[in-house]
């Protein structure tokens, strides 16, 4: 059986429409770290205009704080905003063999479509892939995720 985790106490933070330039991501996390914020699942996307956004996990507990700081952030390095999506869960999957990635992300995806939940962002790497699910479904997603990879 894989390794199967759960985290309801993460939320998504997108900061959005950041200008597509090198230093801005060194920025952010460079202000986070002062901070001690614990981050995880980082990911970019280059958008059309020379924009992009930037999006990772941080702690519920922290939640509070990280607005009023990623809000300064955003505007300081002229960003178009920062979201906060604080109703979702984190469900994580270890891969037991790289070369069999393809095979266990189609298992992952089945598994949750079978019960209907959808998969609202997904990070895979050759060591687990996690997916982020709304709350209100993440653990029929979890123990279905379960009883597939039994």
């Amino acid at each position: 059986m894989s390794n199967i985790t759960f985290n309801d106490e993460c939320v998504h933070v997108v900061f959005l429409g950041l200008p597509n330039v090198p230093g801005i991501a060194a920025e952010i996390f460079g202000a986070l770290s002062v901070r001690s914020a614990s981050v995880s699942m980082v990911t970019q996307n280059t958008m059309r205009g020379g924009r992009s956004d930037l999006s990772f996990l941080i702690r519920k507990e922290r939640l509070d704080e990280m607005i009023t700081v990623c809000r300064e952030i955003s505007e300081r390095v002229g960003g178009q905003g920062v979201s906060f999506a604080t109703e979702i869960a984190a469900i994580t999957v270890g891969l037991n063999s790289p070369e069999d990635s393809a095979h266990t992300l189609a298992k992952i995806f089945k598994a949750l479509a079978s019960v209907n939940v959808n998969i609202e962002i997904i990070n895979s790497t050759s060591e687990s892939a996690i997916c982020i699910v709304s709350l209100t479904r993440a653990r029929e997603g979890l123990e279905a995720l379960k009883k597939a990879f039994a």
